[in-house]
C-alpha cells in the first residue's frame, strides 16, 4: 500500500500561462528522437511480448550469468518505437523471492544491455532458516510497536525469501503486519528479518498517502452505466473503474449511484461531490497516461482500479493501497474539504504505476523518489488537465488545505517552504537525505523536476510568481514542463529499480535524455544541471562535468591517491594535465588519478585541466593541504568508511626509527560512529602482532571519539608499515548508519 499527504488540481477550461523574464534563464529548445519514444501496446501484444519473455526466461538468464538456482519472471515490458524492448524482471532463488533482485534487460536486435537494482551475485549456503518463522513474527510486531502503529495484527505466516540489500545476500523471512498508523491512515508493515541472525534488515510502509459537479474543478465529465433505473458511477470506458461510498460501510463500501446521471452538487454536504472529483481524478489522471505515454491504465494491462471516498472521519489524507490496486480519500479535518482534487488523485494513482514498474522501496533515498515520483506526475497531470478551474501550478494541496493552515502541503520550487511541526522538505540532496520520511526527502527530486521544467530565478506562471534557488547559486534553464515529464516517465518505466537513490535517478534520467534527445544534445546537459542545481552530481561547464576533487589532507611519508572524476557530454576520450601538485604526486594523462608519495608539507594550490578537444576544455582549482609526518610524529589523515559488522583497515608507514617501538606509544584516534562503543580497535605492526587499542562498551550515544591512547609496542620493530584495524561489533538488535575513521597518528 502507499500513504501520502498530498493535494490536487482539477479540471476543464484552458489557462494561459505568462512567464515573466526577470532573472529567468532560457528555455532549452529540445528536438526529440522519435526512435526512442515508447509505443503505445495494445493489451494483447504487451500479454505476448510478456509471454514470449518468459518462455526464453531460462535463456535470458544464462546470458546474464545468472546462478543455476536463479530464476526471472517477467513483470513488465516497454517497447520503443526503434524496436528496443526493455523487459523488467522480478527474480526468484531456489523457488525464494529475491528482495532487491529486480532487473530491467535492455534488447535490440543481438544487442543486449541490463540495469540492475544490485550488481551483487545471489549465492547462499543454506536456505534452512536458523530463527524460526514465530521469533521474526514476534520481531515484526516489535518493529510495528516502534513506530506506534495500532491494532497491529500479523497478516499471514512469515515466508522465506532472500534479501539483497547493500552487501552479500541473506536468506530471511518477510512478515506483513497490519493496523492503523498515527494518523489513521492504514499500515501494512512489511519487515524483513535475517533468517540467520534474528537481525531486522528492512521495515517498509506499503501504505502511501495523498457530467458531475465537483468540489475543485467546476462541472466535469465522468464515466456511468446505466443499470435499470440507476445510474452507476463506473467508467466502462476506462477499465471499468468504479468509485464507492465507505460511509458507515465497511469493505469497499456502496457503489455509488444516482436516479438522473447528475452527480453531486460542488458541496461537500453532498456525498456525491467528493465522488465526482474522484472519478474525474482517475479520468483525467488515465487519460494522461494513455495519451501522453501510450500506457493502458495504472499496471498498464487495460484493468481499471477503483477508488473509495468519505473514508473514517476528520481523516485529512488519501493513500494509495497496493493490496487492493485502488485509492482511498478522507474528508478532511473537518469533513468539509475532500482530499479529491485532481493532483492528489493522480498522485496517488501514480503510487500504482511505481509499484507496477520500478516499484521503488518506500524508504531511504528511494521512498523520496518514490513520493517524488506521485507529486510530478500529480502536477504534470494537472497541467495536462489545463483546468481554468484550478490553474495548474507548482504546489501540492493547497486546495485542500490539509494542515489547516491555508497554505500548499509542498512547494516544487522551493522545497523548504513547507516547513511544520513534522518536518521540512530539503532544497538540496545532503548525507542526511537517506534518513529523512520520504515526504521530505522527495524535496529533492521535487525540486530538481520545477528546476529542469521552469528554471531557476524569478518567474510567474498562471499568475503564480516563483524564485526558485539552486545549490551553487548558479543559474539553470528550463527544458519545458512536458518533456521533462517524459525525461522522468522513461527513467522510471526503463531505468530505475527497487533500489534507486539520487545518484542512481540522476544516472536513470541522462541515460533516458539520451534516448530521448540525444547525448549530445543541450536537453542532456539541462538534467544534469538542474541535478547539480540540487547538489547531486556535477554541472556541465563547456560540456565537462567534474566532481569536486576531495580536499582531506595527505601526509608526508604516505602513499595517496586522487581520482578526478569528469564526464563529457561530447564524444570522445578525456585527458587530463595538472600543475601546482603537492611535490611526489603526478596525474595519469589517460585516467585523471592522482597518486603518489608526497614529500614536502604545506598548502599547495593545484589546477587539473580536462580537455575533449581543443574546444571542449575545462579546468578545476582545490587547495591540497599536505602535513608534516615523520620523526616522532607520523599520521595518516585518509578516511575509512566502516561497513556495517565488517572490520577495516588504514595504514601508515613508519620510517627512520631505531630498535623497537616504546612501551607508551601514543595512539591518537579520530572515528564518528553512532555506536562508537561498538568499535574495536587494534594496532598491528607490520609483523603481525595485534595490540588492543580500545575495547568493546556500551555505548552512551557520544557519536564521535577524539581519543589518544597508550600502548605498550615495546616487542615489536618501530619500523614498518603499521595498520589500525577497526571492528564494527555494533549489537545486532540496533540498525544504525555505517561510520567512519576520520585519520590516526602515531607518536613515538
Amino acid at each position: 500500500m502507499a500513504a501520502l499527504i498530498v493535494s490536487a488540481l482539477p479540471a476543464s477550461g484552458s489557462v494561459s500561462a505568462s512567464v515573466g523574464t526577470d532573472q529567468a534563464p532560457r528555455q532549452i529548445a529540445a528536438e526529440p528522437r522519435p526512435g526512442a519514444r515508447a509505443v503505445r501496446l495494445p493489451v494483447a501484444e504487451r500479454e505476448k511480448l510478456l509471454e514470449s519473455a518468459s518462455d526464453a526466461r531460462a535463456t535470458t538468464a544464462r546470458a546474464l550469468k545468472l546462478s543455476d538456482r536463479e530464476e526471472l519472471i517477467p513483470k513488465d515490458v516497454v517497447k520503443d518505437a526503434d524496436g528496443t524492448a526493455h523487459t523488467r524482471y522480478e527474480r526468484t532463488y531456489a523457488g525464494l523471492p529475491v528482495i532487491g533482485g529486480d532487473l530491467v534487460v535492455h534488447e535490440r536486435g543481438a544487442a543486449r544491455t541490463v540495469t540492475k537494482a544490485s550488481d551483487a551475485a545471489v549465492s547462499l549456503p543454506t536456505t534452512k532458516a536458523a530463527v524460526t518463522a514465530a521469533t521474526a513474527k514476534k520481531s515484526a510486531l516489535a518493529a510495528a510497536r516502534a513506530k506506534k502503529t495500532a491494532d497491529a495484527t500479523p497478516d499471514g505466516s512469515p515466508k522465506l525469501v532472500v534479501w539483497l540489500g547493500d552487501t552479500k545476500p541473506a536468506l530471511a523471512w518477510q512478515s506483513i503486519v497490519s493496523g492503523v498508523q498515527q494518523d489513521g491512515t492504514p499500515s501494512s508493515l512489511s519487515v524483513v528479518t535475517d533468517a540467520t541472525t534474528g537481525k531486522q534488515l528492512q521495515s517498509v510502509e506499503q501504505v502511501h498517502s495523498g457530467t458531475g459537479q465537483s468540489q475543485y474543478s467546476g462541472t466535469v465529465p465522468i464515466g456511468t452505466v446505466s443499470n435499470d433505473s440507476l445510474y452507476e458511477l463506473m467508467d466502462p470506458e476506462r477499465g471499468g473503474h468504479k468509485t464507492y461510498d465507505l460511509t458507515g460501510v465497511g469493505g469497499n463500501g456502496v457503489l455509488m449511484t444516482d436516479d438522473d446521471d447528475v452527480w453531486g452538487d460542488g458541496t461537500a454536504a453532498n456525498r456525491q461531490t467528493a465522488a465526482v472529483d474522484a472519478a474525474y481524478g482517475q479520468r483525467q489522471t488515465w487519460d494522461f497516461y494513455h495519451d501522453r505515454f501510450g500506457r493502458n491504465g495504472i499496471a498498464d494491462d487495460g484493468v481499471g482500479a477503483y477508488s473509495r471516498v468519505h473514508y473514517g472521519d476528520g481523516y485529512a489524507n488519501a493513500f494509495w493501497d497496493d493490496g487492493c490496486f485502488c485509492m482511498t480519500y478522507g474528508d478532511g479535518r473537518n469533513n468539509d474539504k475532500p482530499l479529491t482534487e485532481l493532483d492528489i488523485a493522480a498522485h496517488e494513482m501514480t503510487h500504482g504505476v511505481t509499484y507496477a514498474t520500478a516499484n521503488l522501496t518506500y524508504s531511504a533515498e528511494s521512498g523520496g523518489l518514490n513520493e517524488a515520483t506521485s507529486d510530478i506526475m500529480g502536477t504534470s497531470v494537472e497541467f495536462s488537465a489545463n483546468n481554468s478551474a484550478d490553474v495548474p501550478d507548482y504546489m501540492i494541496g493547497e486546495l485542500a488545505d490539509v494542515r489547516g493552515t491555508g497554505k500548499p502541503l509542498r512547494y516544487m520550487d522551493q522545497p523548504s517552504k513547507d516547513a511544520s511541526a513534522k518536518g521540512t522538505s530539503q532544497d538540496y540532496w545532503t548525507p542526511e537525505t537517506r534518513k529523512l520520511d520520504p515526504h521530505f526527502s522527495s524535496g529533492v527530486a521535487n525540486h530538481f523536476f520545477y528546476l529542469l521544467s521552469e528554471g531557476s530565478g524569478k518567474k510567474t506562471i498562471n499568475g503564480v510568481a516563483y524564485d526558485s534557488p539552486t545549490y551553487d547559486g548558479l543559474s539553470v534553464p528550463g527544458l519545458g514542463q512536458r518533456d521533462a515529464t517524459a525525461v522522468w516517465y522513461r527513467a522510471l518505466t526503463v531505468y530505475m529499480t527497487s533500489s534507486t537513490d539520487y545518484a542512481g535517478a540522476r544516472a536513470a534520467t541522462l541515460r533516458a535524455a539520451a534516448d530521448l534527445f540525444g547525448p549530445t544534445s543541450d536537453a542532456y546537459e539541462a538534467v544534469g544541471n538542474a541535478w547539480a542545481a540540487v547538489n547531486v552530481g556535477a554541472r556541465y561547464v563547456n560540456h565537462i562535468a567534474v566532481i569536486s576533487p576531495s580536499t582531506r589532507a595527505s601526509a608526508v611519508g604516505q602513499p595517496t591517491s586522487r581520482q578526478i572524476d569528469a564526464t563529457s557530454s561530447r564524444p570522445g576520450p578525456l585527458k587530463y594535465s595538472a600543475h601546482g601538485l603537492p611535490k611526489g604526486l603526478s596525474i595519469n594523462a589517460a585516467t585523471g588519478l592522482i597518486s603518489g608519495t608526497p614529500n614536502r608539507a604545506g598548502d599547495f594550490k593545484a589546477a587539473v585541466t580536462i580537455t575533449n578537444s581543443p574546444m571542449v576544455k575545462r579546468t578545476v582549482f582545490f587547495e591540497w593541504t599536505v602535513l608534516a609526518s615523520g620523526g616522532d610524529f607520523f599520521v595518516n589523515p585518509a578516511r575509512f568508511d566502516i561497513p556495517n559488522w565488517k572490520a577495516i583497515e588504514s595504514p601508515l608507514i613508519v620510517t627512520g626509527r631505531k630498535g623497537n617501538a616504546p612501551s607508551e606509544l601514543k595512539v591518537t584516534v579520530d572515528l564518528c560512529h553512532p555506536w562508537v562503543g561498538g568499535q574495536v580497535v587494534s594496532l598491528v605492526s607490520e609483523n603481525g602482532t595485534e595490540i588492543l587499542v580500545k575495547d568493546w562498551y556500551w555505548d552512551i550515544g557520544e557519536g564521535e571519539l577524539h581519543t589518544t591512547y597508550t600502548v605498550d609496542a615495546s616487542a615489536v620493530p618501530a619500523n614498518g608499515t603499521w595498520k589500525l584495524r577497526v571492528q564494527d561489533n555494533t549489537p545486532g538488535i540496533f540498525t544504525v548508519d555505517p561510520g567512519y575513521l576520520d585519520g590516526w597518528s602515531l607518536t613515538f
